[in-house]
């Protein structure tokens, strides 16, 4: 694929996002639209986009690296972010707030619109695999993590299993990975039936992202944030340079790992902060910064490694 066909894909998919948010901005939905879209989007779309991924690609079993690779890679990050956060002078609230942003990456919403737009089916798989291992800390380090700094709630952690695994997309994973690797075969009705849901995945996903951007940054909140972007991108950052030296970036697995890394905070730090009674305010601005950070990060890989 040529640089002018992926800067039109990636253009297109922006202008998708900047319309969510200009649409927002108009009022012409009603308040709760960016929620129910959300909802529509994790369990109807979204697992249709996984399902299908799983029903027309055979699984290699060498991916399963991959599935490693997002779990190490945001529980690396959320270590740091721990470390570095946990005795600074700052709000209880906020500490959790940010440690929580650090914990995992936005990749069902975010990259598989992206990742469908320049890479197709195969590309699907390989960051479906490394979302598999995100998962881990998506719903579960990062929900662990807001009760940790909640001041009303004790660890339950019955509750917290219960949250991954009662997740739609994470069970999706699962039982379609489990039957992709048993090789049990769908009829050509179902197939059709999961690509058909699946089809407005990319557009609404990339129209929610733009609903829920939040430009209003105030001042004793900056520091804290460009904190928690230095550690967030500098796992991607270091892999940006050393994967050439030793891996073939046209390898769509190291590409996988590439882009897996420099995806945005997940939309659950907004969900859990307000769960917790945490700096909600804060984990929005968080997403709506890693979001743009990772368009322009994500555009400059798929350019020079197209």
């Amino acid at each position: 694929m040529s640089q002018i066909v992926i800067l039109q894909k990636i253009a297109i998919s922006i202008i998708i996002i900047f319309f969510g948010y200009a649409v927002k901005k108009m009022k012409f939905l009603p308040a709760e639209t960016g929620r129910v879209l959300n909802s529509f989007i994790i369990y109807i779309t979204l697992p249709a986009s996984i399902a299908k991924v799983f029903l027309t690609t055979k699984v290699n079993m060498n991916l399963f690296v991959l599935t490693l690779s997002g779990f190490a890679f945001g529980f690396i990050t959320f270590i740091i972010g721990f470390l570095a956060f946990r005795n600074a002078n700052l709000k209880r609230e906020t500490k959790g707030t940010l440690i929580i942003s650090l914990c995992g990456y936005n990749i069902g919403l975010f990259a598989f619109p992206f990742i469908q737009q320049i890479y197709g089916n195969n590309g699907l798989l390989h960051i479906a695999m490394f979302d598999m291992g995100n998962s881990f800390n998506v719903f579960g380090i990062a929900y662990i993590a807001a009760y940790a700094f909640s001041q009303s709630d004790k660890l339950d952690l019955k509750k917290v299993f219960k949250k991954i695994l009662c997740f739609v997309p994470f069970d999706t994973y699962i039982i379609a990975f489990i039957l992709n690797v048993i090789g049990i075969k769908f009829p050509s009705l179902i197939v059709n039936l999961t690509e058909q849901i699946s089809m407005p995945n990319t557009t609404l996903a990339l129209f929610v992202i733009g609903y829920f951007l939040d430009f209003n940054l105030e001042k004793d909140e900056i520091l804290s944030l460009l904190k928690g972007l230095i550690i967030k991108y500098a796992p991607g950052i270091a892999l940006f340079f050393v994967l050439p030296l030793f891996f073939n970036t046209a390898s769509m697995a190291i590409k996988a790992i590439m882009l897996g890394t420099i995806m945005p905070t997940a939309l659950v730090a907004v969900i859990y902060s307000d769960e917790k009674n945490l700096n909600t305010k804060l984990a929005s601005i968080f997403i709506t910064t890693t979001t743009i950070v990772a368009i322009i990060f994500m555009s400059l890989i798929m350019i020079k490694w197209h």
